[in-house]
This record gives C-alpha cells, sequence and structure tokens, in this order.
C-alpha cells in the first residue's frame, strides 16, 4: 500500500534535505509539501485531496506557527486522527508547550547531519507508517 506524507515547511533546504532522506529510505512514498501552515490547513479540509497517513510540521514558520496550525488541525474531522510529528532547529525545552499536551504523536529536533536525520526519520516512519 502507497503511504503518503506530508511536510509543512517555509524552510527550502530543509525540505530538499528531508525530501532527500524520506527517498533514502522507501521511494515508494508520496511526498506532499506546503511551506505554511495556512496551506496546509487548506490542503486537510480539501475533501477532494487524499489526506496523508502521517505529518510533520516545523514549530518556527511565519503567520501560522506549528503549534497554532497543529491546533487547527485537530478541528478538521478527517484529519484530527492523522499522527502530527513536530520539528523544529530550537530544543523542545526553550518551548513552553508540550507536544502531547497540544495532540501531536511527537517532537524531534532538527539536525544538520543527513545520517542522522535519516536514521530519526527511519524510526518515525516505522512507527507511524509501518515501513
Amino acid at each position: 500500500m502507497i503511504k503518503k506524507l506530508l511536510l509543512v515547511d517555509d524552510d527550502p533546504d530543509d525540505v530538499t534535505t528531508f525530501f532527500d532522506a524520506v527517498k533514502e529510505l522507501d521511494t515508494e512514498i508520496i511526498l506532499q509539501h506546503t511551506p505554511n501552515g495556512v496551506q496546509a490547513l487548506e490542503i486537510l479540509s480539501d475533501e477532494h485531496i487524499s489526506a496523508p497517513d502521517i505529518i510533520f510540521l516545523d514549530v518556527n514558520m511565519p503567520s501560522l506557527n506549528g503549534w497554532q496550525c497543529l491546533r487547527e488541525i485537530k478541528n478538521i474531522a478527517r484529519a484530527n486522527t492523522i499522527p502530527i510529528i513536530m520539528y523544529s532547529t530550537a530544543n523542545l525545552s526553550q518551548n513552553a508547550i508540550s507536544p502531547a499536551d497540544v495532540g501531536a504523536a511527537a517532537f524531534y529536533q532538527k539536525s544538520n547531519s543527513f545520517a542522522e536525520l535519516k536514521n530519526t526519520l527511519r524510526h518515525i516512519l516505522v512507527r507511524y507508517m509501518g515501513l
């Protein structure tokens, strides 16, 4: 069964690196990207677009940050059970909000190491997508 992943991130370099890592892990995953939370909510609300199996949501984005977007996703009936993985360059301890408090499945800190990113993604994809 083909799996679909939605990445919400405004940094083009991070998006490219993320997609490269996922493709090295599994070429069958359909990757979709949106650069902000507003567009992510539009995609997730559109009944004509198939919902992703997992969402990776950057915390630090303009207009609607990741925490705000997560809260809004939880109000969309067809999307509120999708596992959402929050990630950021900031350490979680620097944030006043914990992922569990707002319904995220997990949080990870962005790494500059491609190998570390791939390893983290491998664990997440196995756990939440059954790869």
